[in-house]
């Protein structure tokens, strides 16, 4: 005979598994409904009930975006921009971030405050001021223009994020490090850094992402199409009359792939990261 106790137990795992199956299905289900719906073409694609399983598997749509459009280069621009702008914003954020952790000075409380408050402004309200800007200095239609419109968007998620980072590693470490002479650079980038790897990798991704996934500042910015990245790309599939439904999530799919691969590659980091500033001590 199994025990009130043990029955309960059983009860509540197989509650919690069947719960967790469910978040995976409603996380994994679009992906795959893309990656079904891409080998899918004419009629299939309007099917009233939908099939789950695909009626042809004919990949003719992904040889038609690799053949017939520029999604290679759409890609290599999006990656520019993802890495040139994490790299600005964690080279910025990282040491802002070790400046409002460590030190004591006038106005610190203000400016947190302050770098918090443009969180607060939607980045829509913005475009249209900076797009005046950069036409005043001549860098429309470049990539470095939106390097930096991506730098300045992540730099206060970045600066926040790493400040809560910052206050979980002692400060007692680098104290020692003091007494030997150590200077604050050399404190920073040798002894608080690598404690903080866990962190800095999952505000990277985080970064990257964002840089990789925007679409309103690059389409308002950059006009000219060999300097297009993937998201505008992929809005140029959208037709007037008609609109290649298989193509466009065809496309997705290969835009999708990269993140997904980074991801992969540093999930262990990543997920050590993501607890990193949620207990201080």
């Amino acid at each position: 005979m199994i025990s009130a106790n043990k029955a309960q137990q059983l009860l509540w795992s197989a509650a919690f598994y069947v719960i967790l199956a469910s978040l995976l299905l409603a996380v994994l289900f679009p992906f795959y409904w893309m990656f079904k719906t891409s080998m899918d073409s004419g009629g299939a694609l309007f099917t009233y009930p939908p099939k789950l399983l695909p009626q042809s598997y004919d990949f003719h749509a992904y040889a038609d975006v690799i053949n017939n459009t520029d999604i290679a280069l759409w890609l290599w621009n999006s990656f520019v921009v993802s890495v040139g702008s994490t790299v600005l914003a964690l080279a910025a954020g990282v040491s802002g971030a070790y400046g409002l952790s460590r030190f004591r000075y006038r106005g610190k409380s203000t400016l947190a405050l302050v770098i918090l408050t443009t969180q607060m402004m939607p980045p829509l309200v913005l475009i249209i001021p900076i797009y005046t800007i950069y036409i005043g200095l001549n860098i429309t239609d470049t990539l470095f223009g939106l390097i930096i419109g991506n730098f300045a968007f992540s730099l206060p998620v970045v600066i926040w994020m790493m400040k809560s980072i910052f206050d979980t590693i002692p400060v007692e470490i680098e104290e020692a490090a003091r007494v030997d002479g150590a200077s604050w650079f050399f404190i920073m980038t040798r002894i608080t850094l690598p404690i903080a790897l866990p962190g800095l990798v999952a505000v990277s991704v985080f970064t990257f992402i964002n840089g990789w996934d925007e679409f309103m500042f690059a389409r308002t910015v950059v006009t000219a199409t060999e300097k297009w990245v993937g998201t505008v790309g992929l809005a140029s599939f959208i037709g007037i009359y008609v609109t290649p439904w298989d193509q466009i999530l065809a496309a997705a799919t290969i835009f999708t792939l990269p993140p997904v691969i980074l991801f992969l590659l540093i999930q262990k980091h990543f997920m050590a990261g993501l607890g990193a500033g949620a207990v201080k001590g």
